[in-house]
């Protein structure tokens, strides 16, 4: 079967027109969830190709074996990688990208024919950029619509310079208790100022995600959204599909429209209007 197939052919009467697969709160992994997908959203793409075959299809698509072992999904979901895939969703009328490094396991069903041609007509004006260059970005935001995200990339200068990857993400309060440490460490002597500087930079490497995602929870923001785009602008722009007011902290504020003079306005003397 070749689900490479041209989805926007005309069906003849008897025909089903092809459809997508749906996810379903039923069987969905740990690894849906962990990247924030729901029942209802819909895969429309893998790899920057539409799909339209089925939950088999999509397994062999993966290069996930067909037979698998139903007892433990929660481990099954999390334990057995495969290659990473850019899988594309629809959700409410709004196109997002996901990378998955693991299988992505799920229950699925078909959607309706309204719904496919919706969808098919969002799909025929998909772009999408080269493969390598999308990363995930993990968003969160509070009740008051302030939203923030970061990359789920490591970064490099977290190890190097852990108090410059600290400002540059606004963690103020870790950056303040490690530089208390650098100086203590520094005034008793620099043999243990180099020991604890090492300490750190290992405890940031590996942690740097787990302390963007705690420090984000600490300001009272709660885990929205998982997607996947070449840059953080091209981020805020798809998080700005599903809620067009969000508002991210370093965004610059809006323009103000500068006041017109109308030439027509009669301008009464003081005394005159006295």
């Amino acid at each position: 079967m070749n689900d490479a197939a041209d989805p926007t052919e005309a069906t003849s009467a008897g025909e089903n027109l092809q459809s997508f697969l749906k996810l379903e709160t039923r069987g969905l992994g740990l690894a849906a969830r962990t990247k924030k997908l729901k029942a209802g959203d819909v895969l429309v793409a893998v790899d920057g190709e539409p799909f339209t075959g089925d939950a088999e299809m999509l397994a062999l698509r993966l290069g996930k074996p067909v037979a698998d072992n139903e007892e433990n999904p929660e481990v099954e979901a999390s334990e057995n990688g495969v290659a990473p895939h850019l899988l594309t969703f629809w959700r409410d009328g709004v196109i997002f990208h996901v990378i998955f490094e693991t299988r992505i396991k799920a229950g699925f069903e078909v959607t309706g024919p309204e719904e496919t041609l919706e969808i098919l007509g969002a799909v025929q004006k998909l772009k999408f950029a080269p493969l390598e260059s999308y990363q995930n970005f993990e968003v969160f935001r509070d009740v008051r619509k302030n939203a923030a995200l970061h990359s789920t990339d490591m970064e490099e200068i977290a190890t190097i310079a852990p108090v410059l990857w600290m400002l540059n993400h606004r963690l103020y309060y870790p950056m303040a208790a490690v530089m208390i440490v650098y100086g203590i460490t520094l005034v008793a002597h620099w043999f243990v100022f180099v020991i604890s500087y090492f300490l750190v930079s290992v405890y940031t490497k590996r942690a740097q995600v787990d302390l963007l995602r705690s420090y984000k929870m600490f300001e009272d923001k709660f885990f929205w959204l998982v997607l996947a785009e070449p840059s953080e602008a091209e981020a805020r722009a798809t998080c700005r599909l599903f809620v067009p007011d969000l508002r991210f902290a370093n965004d610059s504020p809006p323009k103000t429209k500068s006041k017109t003079r109308n030439p027509n306005r009669v301008r009464v003397n003081a005394q005159q209007a006295g």
